[in-house]
């Protein structure tokens, strides 16, 4: 079994340094693949020089979309059997990444997601949606992301009647028909990769699952999606992938 942690990175040599240290891997084989998306920054040369990374870099800046779809493409060439995902700019804690793996091992999920939500609405049963407001349990997310990825989820679910936690997470594990089944189709190349992988994995009829994972927000610069822009395309997509039903 070989696994792979696939990285799209843009203008992230501040901290890709910092996400590749607090990684786990096992196997002899294993490796970070990490996809500079046409940085302003030495993103490149910081990956190239961290031990079992390899790293390539974008002619041209593909995209968050674009740059995961290359990342598949080299890992089905580095005959990986499971991949997991991470942002390069430590949007999600590297710590995690076994938890998704391990629910790709165990056998019942062809795809598995890393669910910052799942996370917090299992915290609201507990303890109710007060503290889910609180820093302390959001790890410092912003409240606009919490309440805008509640308030997405809740009407993409309505739209494709699914289950789901989130639509909106980057830290995505895969198993190796997953990744075969990714390249032999065309998503957006846009922020939204994410929920339009997802909505046609759960049509194809893939086994999805998600582990609650804590959100992780530590002040750094981030190279996030402009967030009202998102919504808005991500409403727009939902209702324009709902006709084609």
């Amino acid at each position: 079994m070989k696994f792979c942690v696939l990285i799209p990175a843009y203008n992230c040599a501040h901290i890709i340094d910092q996400v590749v240290q607090r990684l786990t891997l096992l196997g002899p084989d294993d490796e970070i693949i990490v996809v500079d998306d046409g940085s302003r920054d030495n993103t490149l040369e910081v990956a190239r020089g961290l031990p079992r990374v390899y790293a390539e870099r974008n002619p041209i800046n593909l995209g968050y979309g674009g740059t995961s779809q290359r990342l598949y493409e080299i890992a089905l060439a580095h005959d990986a059997d499971y991949t997991v995902n991470i942002h390069g700019d430590l949007g999600h804690r590297p710590e995690d990444v076994p938890l998704v793996l391990q629910a790709l091992l165990d056998g019942q999920y062809d795809l598995v997601m890393g669910s910052r939500l799942k996370f917090l609405l299992d915290l609201r049963k507990q303890r109710g949606w007060r503290y889910l407001f609180s820093a302390e349990a959001r790890q410092n997310m912003p409240v606009s992301r919490v309440v805008g990825h509640i308030g997405l989820t809740w009407f993409q679910n309505k739209c494709f009647g699914t289950n789901l936690h989130s639509f909106h997470e980057g830290m995505r594990g895969c198993t190796r028909p997953v990744i075969e089944w990714v390249l032999q189709n065309q998503f957006t190349t846009w922020y939204s990769y994410d929920t339009d992988l997802i909505v046609h994995a759960h049509r194809h009829g893939f086994r999805i699952g998600e582990v609650a994972v804590p959100p992780y927000y530590d002040g750094q610069p981030k190279s996030a999606a402009p967030s009202v822009r998102y919504g808005l395309r991500v409403v727009s997509y939902t209702l324009k992938t709902m006709r084609k039903k």
